[in-house]
């Protein structure tokens, strides 16, 4: 009587595991790319909603120190710092409000902060807008 054992079992396992154990893997960088991803974009949003302050506290001060609007479509590149590479473009309005015997000028002001080119991946884009009186 001679005894057959069985051969091959232990490697049909062995490369059960190792293809789980790679999905495993791919999966979790497939994980840890995305999350970096949301993250990179969370900021660089956050980054143009500053850089769109930036402008609108630079459109206030000019028709707070002027009392006129400035050329609408004026724009600017941010430089340097966390802001680098942003292009800030301001638009304004003026309405002349009278009440009473006063007359006062409404300033309606925009401030659209933009990075990167519009349709691709990397752009980002945050508009503001406020309005400003010079009211007594």
């Amino acid at each position: 009587m001679t005894r057959r054992t069985q051969r091959g079992f232990s490697l049909v396992t062995a490369i059960f595991i190792v293809v789980v154990v790679s999905l495993i893997a791919g999966y979790m960088v497939n994980l840890g790319s995305s999350q970096q991803a949301a993250t990179n974009f969370a900021l660089l949003g956050a980054r143009a909603s500053f850089a769109a302050e930036s402008g609108m506290e630079w459109a206030t001060r000019q028709v707070v120190t002027t009392d006129a609007c400035f050329t609408n479509g004026t724009s600017f590149a941010l430089a340097g710092g966390a802001l680098g590479g942003f292009t800030v473009t301001l638009s304004c309005a003026e309405t002349s409000v009278t009440e009473g015997a006063v007359t006062y000028k409404v300033f309606t002001l925009g401030s659209t902060a933009t990075l990167g080119t519009e349709g691709a991946e990397d752009y980002f884009s945050r508009t503001l807008s406020a309005t400003v009186a010079n009211a007594p």
